[in-house]
């Protein structure tokens, strides 16, 4: 038996040494074959990941350079910058140098009609006038954007070495966009629209692309590079390729090796501004010598526009080596394992697809760490983005859009406090909730007259804020998204100072030109009533003082002399005697003057408060004028408070303007706005007939002019504010150097 059992039995281990053989030989090719795929399908996969971030480095380089493009039109298109005037300075510096914060524009220049350069901006300043003979313009430029033709287009130049970084290789390029004066402002209300000359903005791209390219990294080490259309480095880790052709630069550095691969994959996809992925062999990688395979994936950058066409591609590599040493290093280990097939069939299976699944992990793993950088290199563009808006936010003038309707979109920071509510609460709410219906009516119909005719408008009005009333000037813009979707951006400045001054000026003129004509009718008057009170005298003389004659004698006289007083007051006003240039202690005048009506105060029980600042500087005024001017506004006081009340008189430095500041504030009915901005013109008064000549205020306007000083008034009547009303009136004197 035991014979007849041998050849099975060898027959058995012959068919088990083949068939464990064949096991091997299958367990060997099909770790082979399945290396190579894994191999193939991991390079591919990682590839495409590196397409995937070559893709976002090139949007966001699209990006940067059309944020630059709406820099310059959005400059291009500021009244500061089309009407520039010295005296303008701070306006024009206000509008340039947040562009500078954080961004890629090296030097703005602004050229005439003819050529020449009116002011150079940088992050440093404003520079007016030539630059020196060292610095030409082109000609061709000037000819470009005289160009009816080029109106609202932007030429771009080719990249060229940055000016004085020729070792560092830094390359720039230059955007030019015609100029012509077509915005409105304060002191252009109806633009001319002649061409006024062009912008020229320099645009550093090595940095620019510099905030991008270095945060791109693939796998361990790996890095992104870009080219041109003319195949130069416009950036890559190492510095001295920058501004050097891609085709001679790695021969120049390696001329051993042979670049054929990665020439042809620039010449023919790159340079044509295709994208894609493939493999080429190198001579280092950062700081390793040595010819090595990387795999490449590449995404062109875009940058069109009128009369420019940019064409870029940026690539990124990294060392096979790095894929495949994890493949390698996992299969042989497989390999070890398919071995022991032979003798545990199940065990080796299942180890093979427990590994599968762990690989399979792995590579999940990778994905999800290469997806949370993507996002976080979009939240990084989102933040570039938020840079812009800030310049909106911070803004001090008043920036917003509306429709037809006259409903708020958006609303920056100065608006919320203007209306005094949170900017968040804007959005969305009419304009008749934060203003009276009349002056929204007006601001409307200048809306709808601006989408109706898509041109921008300019308007000054006041209006009733919380805070007070104030003057603004609103420029408003038409934006029309669809037919159906039209606002306008409104922007508005505070102009409430300057019509303050102007509102002053227009006092002075208007009591120079009734001084002197009081003047004449004074000394009309005066000698008539000096001789008739002369003959009264000589009457009262001879009369009884017990008769009835001499009592109506004394009625003319007394009236006489009345009418003396006026004529009095009519030549005060009209001569303002001259003032000498003198200093005087303010607290002093106050005090002389309020020790004569401390009694008068005291009978129409009035509560006197005086709250005099301490080391008070000398005013530049004749104290004796002073006197009359507070004498003037007690008395005023004292007959608006009708017998109770309280006045309370301040005085403080003002340290930032050289001047000092006086307040007075009585408790009594106030003054209604219809009067307000009358009180100060001659004659004007609310009095009743023979309690006032309407001289008082504008006497101390005069003498307080003459100072140079300014008064003001600020009043709240009763029916405005119950139980709150009153008037205060503000001078403002310069200090006595």
């Amino acid at each position: 038996m035991k014979q007849k059992l041998r050849p099975h039995r060898l027959k058995f281990l012959r068919v088990l040494i083949v068939a464990a053989t064949l096991l091997v030989i299958a367990a060997s090719w099909l770790a082979i074959s399945t290396a190579a795929y894994m191999k193939d399908t991991v390079r591919s996969e990682f590839n495409q990941q590196q397409l995937a971030l070559a893709r976002f480095a090139a949007q966001r380089i699209e990006a940067h350079m059309d944020a630059a493009i709406g820099d310059l039109q959005l400059l291009n298109s500021l009244p500061a910058i089309q009407y520039f005037d010295p005296v303008r300075y701070e306006a024009l510096l206000l509008s340039i140098l947040p562009v500078f914060n954080e961004s890629s524009i090296v030097t703005i220049y602004r050229l005439d009609s003819a050529g020449k350069l009116i002011f150079s901006a940088s992050e440093q300043g404003i520079v007016t006038g030539n630059l020196g003979p060292a610095w030409k313009e082109p000609a061709s430029y000037l000819a470009w954007a005289r160009d009816p033709a080029n109106r609202g287009k932007v030429l771009g130049t080719s990249l060229s070495l940055k000016e004085g970084e020729k070792d560092r290789g830094d390359l720039v390029l230059e955007l030019i966009t015609p100029t012509y004066d077509n915005a409105a402002d304060a002191s252009h209300l109806a633009p001319s629209g002649a061409f006024a000359g062009y912008m020229r903005l320099t645009v550093d791209v090595s940095y620019l692309i510099g905030e991008i390219m270095p945060e791109i990294r693939s796998g361990k080490t790996g890095y992104a590079w870009a080219i041109d259309s003319r195949g130069r480095f416009i950036w890559h880790p190492h510095k001295p390729f920058i501004g050097q052709s891609a085709f001679f630069a790695r021969h120049n550095r390696n001329p051993q090796l042979v670049f054929a691969t990665i020439d042809k994959i620039q010449r023919d996809k790159m340079m044509q501004g295709k994208e894609g992925s493939g493999a080429y062999v190198s001579g280092w990688h950062r700081g390793i010598s040595g010819p090595m395979e990387k795999l490449i994936a590449f995404a062109p950058v875009h940058i069109e526009g009128p009369f420019m066409n940019y064409l870029w591609s940026v690539a990124v590599a990294a060392p096979v080596n790095e894929v495949e040493s994890m493949v390698y290093s996992v299969y042989m280990r497989q390999f070890l394992l398919q071995a022991l097939i032979v003798f545990v069939i199940g065990l080796g299976c299942l180890l093979f697809v427990l590994y599968e699944r762990r690989w399979s992990v792995l590579l999940e793993h990778q994905v999800e760490e290469k997806t949370r950088d993507i996002r976080k290199y979009a939240e990084e563009l989102k933040s570039s983005e938020a840079k812009y808006r800030s310049l909106v936010e911070n803004a001090e003038d008043v920036i917003c859009t509306i429709d037809r309707n006259g409903q708020i979109r958006t609303a920056n920071q100065h608006l919320s406090r203007v209306f005094g509510i949170e900017v968040g609460d804007i959005a969305g709410q009419s304009l008749y909730r934060f203003l009276p219906a009349e002056q929204v009516d007006k601001i409307l119909n200048s809306i709808r007259e601006v989408l109706a005719s898509g041109k921008g408008k300019a308007i000054e009005g006041r209006l009733n804020l919380p805070a007070g009333n104030f003057w603004f000037d609103f420029k408003y813009i038409p934006i029309t998204a669809e037919e159906s979707d039209q606002y306008v951006l409104a922007i508005g400045r505070d102009i409430t100072e300057s019509k303050e001054i102007e509102q002053q000026l227009i006092n002075t003129e208007k009591l120079a030109s009734l001084g002197t004509m009081a003047a004449g009718v004074a000394h009309e008057i005066n000698n008539p009533i000096g001789i008739m009170l002369g003959f009264c005298d000589l009457l009262l003389e001879k009369m009884d003082p017990a008769s009835v004659e001499y009592g109506d004698l004394k009625t003319i006289e007394r009236h006489g002399l009345h009418c003396k007083s006026i004529v009095e007051r009519l030549l005060s006003f009209a001569r303002m005697r001259d003032q000498q240039e003198q200093c005087c202690d303010l607290n002093e005048s106050i005090e002389s003057i309020v020790s004569i009506v401390k009694h008068n105060l005291e009978i129409n029980r009035v509560e006197l408060e005086l709250c005099l600042a301490g080391d008070l500087p000398y005013v530049r005024a004749d104290s004796t004028g002073l006197q009359q001017v507070f004498l003037n506004l007690i008395n005023n006081a004292l007959q608006a408070m009708e017998g109770q009340g309280a006045l309370r008189i301040e005085t403080r430095p003002v340290g930032n303007e050289q001047m000092v500041q006086a307040t007075i504030t009585d408790t009594g009915n106030g003054i209604g706005k219809e009067n307000l901005d009358k009180i100060f013109d001659p004659f004007f008064t609310t009095k009743k007939v023979g309690e006032g000549t309407g001289l008082g205020l504008s006497v101390s306007y005069g003498i307080i002019s003459r100072c140079g000083g300014r008064i003001k008034c600020k009043s709240i009547t009763k029916e405005e504010a119950p139980g709150a009303s009153g008037t205060t009136f503000e001078i403002l004197l310069p200090v006595c150097n």
